[in-house]
């Protein structure tokens, strides 16, 4: 065979492997987010989020230890800490808004997070968006107002959750890009673990000092309850939950790692995406819930937007190993215009992990 032939098939099927392990991700992570909504039936958040790390730190070091191929300590221990309250306050955020709205739509709105990173790179000295990217930012933001359609009786204050999500998101990208360019993925994503449980722990130990109204238990008790009774639970199902749950977290960071490391990260992106597919489709088989044409047409213009914005602008060159939670960027051609530092070989990982 000749090389050049057998380079061409050997990146076209790396290319295949690094798509289809991220819509692994997109698979297992929207079922994850339909386990939560689940879950939040039987016990808090604060519960859910301890118990769940209980079970996905130690998995994680087993695989940590058994797949690890570099040092796992950590460089930058602060930043890493910062990343990681980030994505907690995120997480938190998205479970509570899965409370009272369709998985479909809290996913669009999180996956806003590409042009917020856009808008962020903007901010860099001497950097001016494109007006590709103008563009993309602003058919996203269109796509977010039909989706929020404010004024209507469509309109839900919940969805700022997952869009507040989104800006936290951006930010712990933003981290990542910058001050954890150099750490192992598994090393952040233990880290994320650990804030979870840390988060968690403190959370319980506030209710447990102190008694909330008992209208606000009422009114939002997954987030407003430390440790309710489990009296009356179905412990072998939530148990089965929480299991799910921990094993969805290191399976994906696990799926994410290799897509990065397989793939051209504009493809991976592309794939990515496809978790708005997956979350509806999770949202129809465990809640029946589907969304209406303009929760539909919202959810499309923020998903080109998001695609083209991670798309846009020539790509660099450079061997990097790379997941959404590692950055590892080389830029070669400072003399021509490229796409934004953030977009060109990374993305912030939407895995609790």
């Amino acid at each position: 065979m000749h090389p050049l032939s057998f380079l061409r098939r050997s990146l076209a099927n790396e290319s295949f492997a690094g798509l289809s392990y991220i819509v692994l991700a997109a698979v297992v992570l929207a079922l994850g987010d339909g386990l939560v909504k689940l879950a939040a039936d039987q016990i808090s958040v604060w519960q859910l989020i301890v118990l769940r790390a209980v079970v996905a730190v130690p998995l994680l070091g087993v695989f940590m230890v058994s797949y690890a191929r570099r040092g796992l300590r950590a460089r930058h221990s602060f930043w890493i800490g910062v990343r990681s309250l980030l994505l907690v306050v995120m997480w938190v955020l998205v479970y509570l808004a899965l409370t009272g709205l369709a998985l479909p739509t809290v996913s669009a709105a999180l996956y806003t997070a590409p042009l917020i990173i856009t808008v962020l790179c903007a901010l860099e000295p001497g950097r001016r968006l494109a007006a590709g990217e103008i563009g993309a930012v602003v058919l996203g933001f269109i796509g977010v107002l039909v989706l929020l359609r404010p004024g209507s009786s469509a309109f839900s204050p919940m969805l700022w959750l997952p869009l507040t999500g989104a800006v936290l998101y951006a930010l712990a990208a933003l981290i990542t890009a910058t001050k954890c360019r150099d750490e192992s993925p598994l090393v952040m994503s233990m880290g994320v673990q650990i804030a979870f449980l840390a988060v968690g722990l403190v959370a319980l130990g506030v209710f447990a000092m102190f008694d909330m109204p008992a209208t606000w238990q009422t009114a939002a008790p997954f987030v407003a309850r430390g440790w309710p009774s489990l009296d009356g639970v179905d412990l072998p199902y939530l148990g089965a939950l929480i299991v799910a749950l921990a094993v969805i977290a290191v399976v994906a960071s696990a799926a994410m790692g290799r897509a990065y490391q397989m793939a051209p990260a504009p493809l991976v992106a592309a794939g990515d995406y496809s978790y708005l597919v997956f979350s509806t489709l999770w949202g129809f088989l465990l809640f029946d819930h589907l969304p209406d044409r303009w929760g539909v047409i919202g959810m499309a213009l923020i998903a080109v937007a998001g695609l083209y914005a991670t798309r846009s602008g020539p790509t660099d060159d450079g061997d990097n190993e790379i997941d959404r939670s590692d950055a590892s960027v080389k830029d070669k051609s400072p003399g021509r215009r490229s796409r934004p530092r953030l977009l060109r070989r990374q993305a912030v990982s939407s895995a609790p992990g």
